[in-house]
């Protein structure tokens, strides 16, 4: 009973267990330490493959440990911070993103007033890739046809659309167009809508080339919307 008892008394003697603190350092290299300045995050190799360990708090003891030896052998860490463009690089995007602005606004078509049938009204035609093209060769065709060249067609059909805007590409309008009207839907419309937006690009990209500054070109950037 004695014993019993004696054994008891040392059950509840038993001191608090404490966790085991785990080596998160054991299989790192600690010679080639990387220390990314733009978030405080290291970049190591363990087991010999690359291992990132951001402050976070699914790696806390992880970076705790690391972040310890690290700020203590500032010869083994290495920053890598992000890369600053320059004003040159910068431009160069600034260029592109013009070009590319240029390109789509000319690809979302143009407004010209037509007769339908029903009156005068202004339409929106489309002007993709394929429709400059048709746009073209019709516009040859309808030249033919002005000098009596037999066979070719006197009269031109095509689509335009009502109501068109960014959200609905519209009530679709079928034409009938004689090639005199023809081309000056292409002359007066398409054309001269070519040659604006183009315009527009190339006086955007003079200012930009006009820039000495990233916070210059970043501000037209911004003022255009591009």
């Amino acid at each position: 009973m004695e014993d019993m008892e004696k054994i008891e008394e040392q059950a509840l003697d038993i001191t608090e267990v404490r966790p085991v603190e785990i080596n998160w350092l054991a299989d790192v290299e600690l010679s080639a330490i990387t220390r990314r300045v733009a978030d405080g995050s290291y970049v190591v190799q363990k087991n010999g493959l690359p291992y990132h360990v951001p402050n976070s708090e699914e790696f806390a003891d992880f970076f705790s440990q690391l972040d310890e030896y690290a700020r203590a052998h500032s010869e083994a860490v290495t920053e890598e911070r992000p890369h600053v463009p320059s004003a040159g690089e910068v431009k160069t995007a600034a260029l592109a993103r013009i070009d590319a602005a240029t390109s789509k606004a000319i690809l979302a078509g143009f407004e010209y007033e037509v007769e339908t049938g029903e009156g005068k009204e202004v339409l929106h035609f489309s002007y993709q890739h394929d429709d400059q093209q048709n746009f073209s060769d019709t516009a040859n065709g309808a030249l033919l046809a002005m000098q009596g060249v037999e066979s070719v067609p006197t009269s031109v059909k095509w689509n335009g659309w009502r109501n068109h805007n960014a959200k609905s590409k519209g009530e679709l309008v079928r034409l009938v167009l004689d090639v005199q009207t023809f081309l000056a839907l292409y002359t007066g419309g398409a054309l001269v809508h070519k040659a604006v937006q183009m315009e527009i690009g190339g006086q955007r990209k003079a200012a930009v080339e006009a820039a000495e500054t990233v916070e210059e070109i970043n501000a037209l950037l911004e003022g255009w919307g591009v």
